[in-house]
């Protein structure tokens, strides 16, 4: 499983790439030049790498180097409807993936609290995820659950796929539906900082509260969609006039 830390590494790769105006079919600088550059270790650049390679970014041969390749990499999600990433992912045409990079288990921000309808005394599982399509990254997760809903000890294998799908064969809890807030990025938000970090600055975030079919809050999130290879879409009708 990929580490928060490989995902920060490989950003700088490719803010290095962009900054120096590589592309496709350049050679990158060699591993001890790079690691230099990092300041990290030649294993760790190696995993950074690697996730490079299975994203379909680089490719590296033997005695020669590794060098960029062109991605055409594209998907469209609408989100009239409701379905999971790794469905949209899948819909696509492309194989959906997930790494949990970190859960923690705590006191929930007012906001989080007022939205989930929490008691003084409940706490929240925070599970920060990545998604990924063809093993590249192209969104990352905060999904915040009143601790009765999640064991964290069951986070690492159960949400590797689908959340909708763990919540209704594990809790018997069917999501129906969700509220969803399209906004920019702040300066000052901590959550936007590091998803600029993990996935770069093409992107939005999509703040969902998430409802079973009782209409009761069942999870918050916070999607970060790489804007890059996703376009968001959104169906509307113009209701018909009720003047005479």
């Amino acid at each position: 499983m990929a580490t928060e830390k490989y995902y920060e590494v490989k950003r700088k790769l490719e803010n290095y790439i962009e900054e120096f105006g590589l592309k496709t079919g350049d050679r990158l600088p060699s591993e001890i030049t790079l690691a230099k550059q990092f300041q990290i270790s030649r294993s760790t650049l190696r995993e950074c790498l690697k996730i490079l390679q299975k994203e379909g970014r680089i490719t590296t041969t033997i005695g020669s180097g590794s060098y960029l390749c062109e991605s055409g990499f594209q998907m469209r999600n609408s989100i009239s409807e409701l379905k999971g990433t790794g469905q949209m992912i899948e819909d696509a045409g492309y194989y959906a993936s997930s790494s949990v990079l970190d859960v923690l288990v705590t006191e929930p921000e007012e906001i989080w609290r007022n939205m989930l309808m929490l008691s003084p005394e409940d706490r929240v599982v925070v599970v920060k995820r990545i998604r990924e399509a063809n093993h590249q990254a192209v969104m990352a997760a905060w999904n915040i659950f009143p601790e009765c809903y999640v064991n964290p000890d069951e986070v690492g294998k159960g949400f590797q796929e689908s959340i909708f799908s763990y919540l209704q064969s594990e809790k018997g809890i069917r999501i129906q539906s969700a509220q969803t807030v399209i906004r920019a990025l702040s300066c000052d938000d901590i959550y936007d900082n590091v998803a600029r970090e993990l996935l770069g600055n093409e992107i939005l975030c999509m703040e969902q509260l998430h409802y079973d079919q009782k209409a009761h809050p069942v999870f918050f999130s916070l999607d970060y969609v790489r804007t890059d290879v996703i376009t968001i879409e959104l169906r509307r009708e113009r209701k018909e006039s009720t003047e005479s």
